[in-house]
């Protein structure tokens, strides 16, 4: 049985990641990123986006249960989260974060974290 994560790239500028029993770190290089799904059980996943760009709004669904997600996002980025919790946590790290609430580059972050815990940071 193999466990390993999986990463499927899109053509659409989207990410697909779905991780069990693992750890992923995750460089995304895109200058028109669209958002994409993170599926992590029992999983870490480190998804940097600190080297992409994006108009308008993107989207990104997670479903975790007993993960981790951390995203590393530009400073120019906006993130909005609507996530259902039930014993997880979001922490937002980044520097500035509420100067930059009128930025037309917007990540909302939709989905389920169940056990688990979501990192937001601008560099590590």
């Amino acid at each position: 049985m193999n466990l390993q994560s999986t990463i499927i790239p899109d053509t659409d500028n989207q990410i697909n990641i779905n991780s069990l029993f693992s750890s992923l770190d995750k460089p995304m290089i895109t200058k028109d990123f669209k958002g994409g799904k993170i599926n992590n059980m029992f999983a870490s996943t480190e998804l940097d986006l600190s080297n992409a760009d994006l108009s308008g709004m993107a989207v990104l669904n997670i479903s975790q249960l007993f993960g981790e997600i951390t995203l590393i996002v530009p400073s120019d980025w906006h993130v909005e989260t609507d996530i259902s919790q039930l014993f997880a946590t979001i922490d937002d790290y980044r520097e500035n974060k509420y100067n930059i609430r009128n930025s037309d580059k917007v990540l909302a972050i939709k989905g389920t974290s169940v056990f688990a815990n979501i990192e937001i940071h601008n560099n590590i």
